[in-house]
């Protein structure tokens, strides 16, 4: 007894386990792609979200900053009061 040739219907169970064999290796080939995609997403809306918030509180500080320096008296001399006469004196 040698080896025996499979009939028709062993061919084509074969040929269908092959088949579906390769497609579920296909579908987790995706998967694991679109799982990575997903991942690349999702840490670059985390790293713009923190850029965001660096970027606005860059924004508060350097508002802070040029009030401050615009309307505190720091190292500006203060001139001397006016002097308002009690009353107005005619031209002749």
């Amino acid at each position: 007894m040698g080896a025996e040739k499979p009939d028709e219907f062993d061919k084509a169970a074969i040929e269908e386990h092959a088949q579906r064999t390769a497609e579920r290796t296909a579908l987790r080939k995706v998967r694991k792609a679109l799982d990575r995609i997903d991942a690349a997403e999702t840490s670059e809306r985390r790293v713009l979200r923190k850029v965001l918030l660096v970027c606005a509180l860059l924004a508060v500080l350097g508002g802070w900053f040029f009030w401050w320096l615009i309307f505190s008296d720091r190292g500006m001399p203060k001139p001397p009061p006016l002097k308002i006469p009690d009353t107005l004196q005619r031209q002749q």
